[in-house]
């Protein structure tokens, strides 16, 4: 059979890194290895993770360490020089993979045409509680056929790189993972996977990837959440620059549909930034008008139309205004040289 290589890569995860393992033992499909590379841990990660395997692991393993923080990207790409497989799998330390995912998806893969470059499945956030999974959010089930590169890096139900697999030998020739990029590492990949040849899907009516969630901490927003919002967002912009080769929409010949989510994304990360980090704002909007020389939020609608007179900041500012008594919106409006509908105040 054709061997999976399953790539963990570690930093302080000590605490959840087991349930992880445990998540590839439970593999139906018997031919894998596990290589777990560990970023420069300073708790007791790899004594955790050498105990686990030499007790519980049944295939080939190893353990490599990396001695200083370098980054997952890094530690992912050193993995992949050690893999044996056809196949890789990426897991995140703090994540699971379903019993049956490799039975499912190398039930394809061992017959996958050589134009196909990776695999994706559905995929859905969790949390995980004293042992029990609670759902957070629906099961995500990607589609991208006949679809641009790009929008690896679009919409909610976007492909989860690791909720697929990948062709070692792809990985291989477009030189891994980015080792410069903190954010958005695993779509920008996906969006080179996607370009070298075509992605395929591999359907499950359940989640073959479990994305942890962690309760303790807001996933992106200021200083107390778990990434700060300005990196994040303006890491984006820069990936779907990068994606689209700086064309504009209008050259890119994307369908309606497609055009209108990447905007509707355009708005959500820059409405973000608006609430953050003013200065990042304005350095997103500028880079997003290399899609759109006259790019606008999408959403709400009034929000949309106060922009084409009084530009996309302020129209920003007018929607934050939604949360107000109706008489200060009013006021407001006025201060800015807008005469306030009856309809405007149907906030849609």
């Amino acid at each position: 059979m054709t061997i999976v290589s399953v790539i963990i890569p570690t930093y302080n995860a000590a605490e959840w890194v087991c349930a992880t393992i445990d998540s590839v033992i439970a593999q139906t499909y018997p031919d894998l290895e596990l290589i777990v590379v560990d970023d420069g841990s300073r708790d007791d990660t790899v004594s955790v993770v050498r105990r686990k395997l030499a007790r519980d692991f049944r295939n080939d393993w190893k353990i490599i360490e990396l001695g200083t923080n370098r980054g997952p990207s890094v530690a992912r790409n050193v993995g992949l020089d050690a893999a044996n497989g056809s196949w890789v799998q990426f897991l995140d330390s703090d994540d699971f993979i379903s019993p049956t995912k490799f039975e499912r998806q190398m039930a394809y893969c061992a017959r996958a045409p050589d134009e196909v470059t990776a695999i994706y499945s559905p995929w859905r956030r969790c949390f995980l509680d004293d042992g029990e999974i609670t759902w957070e959010g629906p099961l995500i089930a990607p589609d991208m056929e006949g679809r641009a590169p790009v929008m690896c890096l679009v919409g909610s139900v976007r492909p989860l790189h690791s909720a697929g697999l990948a062709r070692r030998s792809t990985l291989e020739r477009i030189g891994g993972f980015d080792e410069t990029l903190r954010f958005w590492e695993c779509e920008e990949i996906t969006v080179r996977l996607a370009a070298a040849g075509r992605l395929a899907a591999v359907q499950s009516p359940e989640p073959c990837y479990l994305w942890r969630m962690h309760r303790d901490k807001l996933y992106i927003g200021d200083e107390d959440a778990r990434y700060r919002a300005a990196p994040v967002a303006l890491g984006w912009i820069e990936q779907i620059l990068k994606a689209t080769g700086n064309r504009p929409l209008d050259q890119l010949g994307l369908s309606v549909t497609d055009r209108r989510d990447l905007l509707d994304d355009c708005t959500f990360w820059a409405r973000l930034l608006h609430a953050h980090d003013r200065a990042a704002f304005r350095r997103y909007v500028a880079m997003a008008r290399t899609l759109d020389p006259e790019i606008a939020p999408t959403n709400p609608r009034y929000v949309a139309a106060a922009s084409r007179h009084v530009g996309y900041e302020v129209a920003e500012d007018i929607a934050r205004l939604v949360r107000l008594p109706r008489k200060l919106v009013r006021k407001t409006l006025q201060r800015f040289g807008l005469r306030p509908r009856a309809s405007m105040f149907n906030w849609d």
